[in-house]
């Protein structure tokens, strides 16, 4: 069984190891920055500690077993009618199972109480599977950060919420979102 929860400000630095873990062992095998652990892990908790610090900037939820034990989770934020995706990482053990994304995304829009009009995301550019994930949630690439190193993506909610209602569970494992 797999449920999900908001992480509060104050369990974040109880749990910021075991998520980083899950981070850099994904995005190691995607993506890898070309920093080390140490260095990478530095600067993912300095963002996140400074960004919930006011609550209303970044949820995270975090996606768990029935025995508490943290299997993945997901950062977002609503602002100005916008809902931003950020991370969304499973460890790769679970990754295609349990209908963990089509269930994740239930709750998500099931808890999202704002007045939502747009969805956005940004995902780097050698990250194939969430490019093609994004695009099959509805979003479109607009354009892409000062870098050059990701694109930009943008979409309607109401796309994301037709995307969630046509989507069968048996269409769930073209939905992951890192290899196997």
């Amino acid at each position: 069984m797999i449920d999900f929860h908001f992480l509060r400000q104050d369990e974040f630095g109880q749990y910021a190891d075991l998520l980083f873990s899950i981070l850099y062992d994904n995005m190691n095998q995607i993506a890898p920055t070309g920093n080390d652990r140490k260095n990478d892990y530095l600067c993912w908790l300095d963002a996140n500690k400074e960004t919930l610090k006011n609550k209303n900037e970044r949820m995270i939820i975090g996606i768990q077993r029935e025995t508490h034990e943290i299997v993945g989770y997901f950062q977002y934020t609503v602002q100005n009618n916008v809902f931003f995706m950020g991370e969304i990482q499973i460890k790769k053990s679970f990754q295609g199972k349990y209908n963990i994304f089509e269930r994740f995304y239930g709750f998500v829009l099931d808890n999202i109480q704002e007045n939502v009009d747009v969805v956005e995301a940004y995902a780097r550019k050698e990250n194939i599977k969430s490019i093609g994930i994004l695009g099959k949630l509805g979003l479109s690439i607009v354009s892409e950060n000062k870098r050059g190193t990701s694109y930009h993506f943008r979409g309607t909610y109401t796309d994301l919420l037709n995307w969630y209602k046509e989507v069968s569970v048996n269409d769930i494992d073209q939905f992951q979102m890192f290899n196997e």
